[in-house]
């Protein structure tokens, strides 16, 4: 009975073609595998997708860094081809060539903007705007470094700019005093910290967070917004007007805006120093001043460069009477002519999505022996 039992089971195990018939056990393990092979398959897509995608993240990364590195170099193109045009010639003299001198372009506040357009550069291209900051009133003058005394010209100035840029006269008080006791240095012999209508050493240790109050020059126009009285719309109406750059506090003619040129007139009636002068001196009013701007803007509508003779002319001409070009050889510079600039260099590459880089920086033009060289003051990248 066994054997016959054996030999039906074999027969059953056996196809009609004599092949032998996968047992029920077999085939669940066959399943297994495939579930496993594909699971294994889908992990494999996920990653070698994954792959794919970062790859084309890396190299969209590094095309970019790439680019960046292009248009940063396409800007610092910029700035030493500006720094070399300046190491040539006077830009006042360049204006008829590269750009335009605000007034004869229609402009009324007298801006003046030498600018570059778009020209090619390598596989980009960049754009140049340059600044005269003698075109500005230089905040550092207003106290000496030497004697801590407050010139009395600058601060007019000031505060007339202040008052044609619509910044209120309480705000704008403060400030200058607050600006003052900023810039006076602690000297032996001398006052520290002298304007008392001003916020003082004590004010800012009081702050929260506190911190040292300057005792020197301003570093950049900036820093203002760290001087009591200073706030976000005051200083985006006078960040224009005013510099700390030169080296003293003559401003340009053949530059200055309508704003700055008036506040200069005006204040070339007041003596640097109290009690300077001997003689009175009657104030310039509103219209004078004004008539004298327009016609130093119309003066420099045909020569780029208005020098101190020209203005002389051009205020005797007003007003034979007014007494102010004494006080005007201190405040303009003579030449008419600068030597320290804002250079703004944008260096651009591609097109349908440009890649681009802003350099922003402060050149000073100066004799050596019988050359000029061009340092660098300042250099930002934005």
């Amino acid at each position: 009975m066994r054997k016959e039992h054996s030999i039906v089971k074999n027969d059953m195990e056996i196809s009609r073609g004599g092949r032998r018939l996968p047992s029920p056990g077999r085939e669940s393990e066959r399943g297994i595998v495939l579930v496993i092979v594909i699971i294994v398959i889908a992990i494999l897509m996920i990653l070698v997708t994954d792959l794919i995608y970062f790859t084309q993240i890396d190299s969209e990364i590094s095309m970019n860094t790439r680019d960046e590195v292009k248009a940063r170099y396409i800007a610092k193109s910029g700035v030493q081809v500006a720094a070399g045009a300046f190491k040539a010639t006077a830009l006042e003299e360049l204006s008829g060539m590269m750009g335009s001198v605000g007034g004869s372009s229609g402009n009324g506040d007298g801006f003046w903007a030498l600018s570059v357009p778009y020209f090619p550069v390598g596989q980009g291209s960049v754009s140049i705007t340059i600044t005269d900051e003698r075109s500005k009133i230089n905040l550092n003058s207003l106290v000496s470094s030497d004697s801590n005394i407050v010139d009395q010209q600058v601060l007019a100035e000031l505060r007339e700019v202040f008052r044609l840029a619509g910044v209120d006269s309480g705000k704008s008080e403060r400030f200058l005093s607050s600006l003052i006791n900023w810039i006076d240095v602690p000297k032996e012999g001398t006052v520290n910290d002298q304007d008392s209508a001003g916020a003082n050493t004590d004010f800012y240790a009081g702050l929260q967070p506190a911190y040292r109050i300057k005792d020197g020059p301003l570093d950049t126009v900036e820093e203002v917004r760290m001087i009591d009285g200073m706030d976000d719309e005051f200083f985006n109406a006078i960040k224009n007007y005013v510099t700390v750059y030169p080296v003293d506090k003559k401003i340009n003619f053949s530059t200055a805006s309508r704003v700055v040129m008036i506040a200069a007139i005006k204040a070339a009636a007041v003596p640097a120093l109290p009690g300077q002068g001997g003689t009175r001196v009657d104030p310039v009013d509103d219209a004078t001043a004004e008539q004298i701007v327009d016609e130093i803007l119309e003066a420099r509508r045909t020569n780029p460069i208005v020098d101190s003779k020209k203005v002389r002319e051009i205020v005797q001409n007003v007003d034979p009477t007014i007494q102010i070009v004494a006080g005007l050889v201190g405040l303009g510079v003579g030449t008419g002519q600068s030597e320290v600039f804002t250079v703004r260099s944008e260096g651009i590459l591609g097109e349908a999505s440009p890649t681009k880089r802003i350099i922003e920086a402060v050149v000073k033009k100066k004799r050596v022996g019988r050359q000029y060289v061009v340092d660098i003051v300042t250099w930002k990248e934005l």
